[in-house]
């Protein structure tokens, strides 16, 4: 059977939902009505039957999540985080494109468990195209009398990576840098003070969007698509090497292959695929793994991951140091300084991998860069470390013929840029990249 798409989320014509109206004759608002009947326990366990995992990348339970912060003592707040910007990610804002409905009503009924006192949306204020939609969905839902005046607040934020990272993300929505703190969000939430901790939930847009589909029709219906370890659906940005890059909701489940050389059509040149990047939090994906299924336990216990659905595949044109460098590059700007050995670590790392890039490498840039991957991690506030710790020395452990001093690089394609996505289009398929700097900024 060809793979196919399995359209939930998204809209099955793809048509953008403009207004409320539309949204409600198409069986919107159900489920927030039907939540608003339910006590915040009845909730929470009709999300842990249904098995929903968080779409933002770690893949943990939401009904988990959600019972941490019920049990604690305070006041309770819930946020979404919009503030997508890992590599090859784009879900986020193409959902929000095309039916922005879904997330609030997700929103509001995560609200309703919680009894929450407050519901914020934090996202870019880069992201132009979206924001004014954001905005306008929730001037309809007080007008239309669903919510209150002023108890959903949109917090725009830089276009920093940590911004995303949900404990940066608390740091901006109370006014401050996307530098993380050092307690999670259920012991330390937004407003935070000495005597009022605040607990808060943090899901991503995709995972709050499945909400009100799972309280309308019910876990079963959830669990109809995807596997046992990971249920549902999820939207996949494929971008890269293949004939048919997009933007694809499928049943989780899906083999790696199927996505790529079904949904994707393969290798888009003569060259076959060679690796597969899933953002830059997990390792390097070779050939050798495409026929595991896209959920998170399968994939992690075979040493690779979902991450947040962003696929970057490369053929064998590219130079994996090339693609190493690029990705170490990201994190080593991104990294906001906190915690010394992250900061200085992946820049070591960074610059390492630029001598080897440039072909003034030799053996010893190799093995400091074995050595800063080992102790990057020695104090962390954060993932981004990890991130560093994992994805370099896989691609060193599936290439190392790569990495060698004086190693042939002349039939290579060495025009790469880092794929930061701004647009996808539609009609052409085609992605819109962001720049990318075309060396390594030095410390700042």
């Amino acid at each position: 059977m060809a793979a196919q798409e399995t359209r939930v989320l998204l809209p099955e014509d793809l048509k953008p939902i403009n207004s409320l109206e539309e949204y409600k004759a198409a069986g919107g608002l159900q489920g927030l009505e039907k939540a608003r009947s339910m006590s915040g326990q009845e909730l929470i366990d009709l999300i842990t039957k249904a098995g929903l995992r968080g779409r933002g990348g770690a893949g943990f339970p939401t009904g988990i999540k959600w019972n941490t912060v019920y049990n604690e003592s305070g006041n309770k707040y819930v946020v979404c985080n919009f503030a997508e910007g890992e590599p090859g990610t784009f879900k986020d804002r193409y959902l929000i494109s095309k039916n922005p409905y879904l997330m609030f009503e997700g929103l509001l009924i995560t609200a309703h468990a919680m009894n929450a006192k407050e519901a914020v949306i934090g996202t870019k204020e880069k992201f132009t195209k979206v924001v004014p939609r954001i905005t306008k969905v929730k001037e309809e839902l007080e007008a239309a009398g669903i919510v209150e005046p002023g108890f959903i607040r949109i917090v725009l934020g830089p276009d920093e990576y940590l911004f995303g990272e949900e404990k940066g993300l608390l740091e901006v929505i109370d006014g401050r840098y996307p530098m993380p703190r050092m307690f999670p969000p259920y012991m330390v939430g937004i407003h935070w003070t000495p005597t009022e901790n605040n607990p808060t939930v943090v899901n991503n847009v995709e995972s709050m969007s499945h909400l009100p589909l799972i309280v309308r029709h019910g876990p079963e219906w959830f669990r109809s698509r995807g596997d046992d370890d990971t249920p549902g659906t999820g939207i996949i940005s494929l971008t890269g090497d293949v004939k048919q890059p997009g933007m694809y909701e499928i049943s989780l489940g899906m083999s790696v292959r199927d996505l790529i050389y079904g949904l994707g059509g393969g290798p888009r040149g003569k060259h076959e695929i060679k690796a597969v990047f899933s953002g830059v939090s997990n390792r390097v994906m070779t050939p050798d793994k495409f026929d595991l299924p896209l959920n998170f336990g399968e994939l992690r216990a075979n040493g690779v991951g979902l991450g947040s659905g962003g696929f970057m595949v490369y053929d064998e044109s590219r130079w994996i140091v090339d693609l190493t460098w690029m990705f170490s590059h990201f994190l080593a700007q991104s990294s906001c300084g906190q915690c010394i050995p992250c900061n200085m670590g992946t820049r070591v790392i960074t610059e390492h991998l630029l001598k080897i890039r440039d072909g003034v490498g030799t053996r010893a840039d190799l093995d400091a860069i074995i050595t800063e991957t080992g102790r990057c991690t020695n104090q962390t506030r954060c993932f981004l470390p990890v991130q560093e710790s994992v994805l370099i020395p896989s691609c060193i452990d599936n290439f190392p013929e790569e990495f060698e001093p004086g190693f042939d690089t002349s039939g290579f394609d060495r025009n790469i840029l880092i794929p930061k996505i701004k647009d996808f289009d539609d009609e052409t398929g085609q992605f819109i990249f962001e720049d990318a700097p075309k060396e390594f900024l030095q410390p700042k």
